[in-house]
């Protein structure tokens, strides 16, 4: 995998963690959606994974045999920001509403 591709991988993975983190907390800031967070998280996860096919289908093609290596460079990134949204939410989730 060339290294414009990569750091296009990982831009997108950036970009759609904060704004799927940046609209949780801006929804556990209201007290009628705050109990509603979590569920709008788990509907986002898909939704992001629909972006990102769309976004890099050339990678879903039959005929593309990637190496152990690309495979690594691509799963890792998701993983990696996927943890860290489940870390951000988790922290917005404990927050006790401010009165």
């Amino acid at each position: 995998m060339n290294q414009i591709l990569l750091e296009e991988h990982l831009f997108f993975n950036l970009t759609a963690s904060t704004v799927v983190v940046g609209i949780c907390y801006l929804l556990s800031k209201n007290p009628k959606t705050k109990d509603y967070v979590g569920f709008l998280y788990l509907f986002g996860i898909p939704l992001k994974g629909v972006f990102f096919y769309k976004s890099f289908s050339f990678l879903f093609l039959e005929g593309l045999s990637l190496s152990l290596q690309e495979k690594v460079n691509i799963l890792l990134p998701i993983l990696l920001f996927l943890a860290v949204e489940v870390l951000f939410l988790s922290k917005i989730l404990k927050q006790s509403p401010s009165s």
